[in-house]
């Protein structure tokens, strides 16, 4: 992943990667987790690059 995100930026594209300490990748709300709230950082971003 580190690669892509690199090679991306390199582009000038637009990148966030977080790691949510404890937890692998997954899909939900993170509700009740260390990764609760990452959708409201989500649409932020989709949202600054629209």
């Amino acid at each position: 992943m580190q690669r892509r995100l690199e090679a991306m930026s390199a582009l000038g594209i637009p990148t966030e990667f977080h790691v949510y300490e404890g937890l692998s990748h997954s899909f939900g709300l993170g509700t009740g987790t260390v990764a609760e709230g990452w959708i409201n950082d989500a649409v932020s971003f989709w949202k600054e690059q629209m």
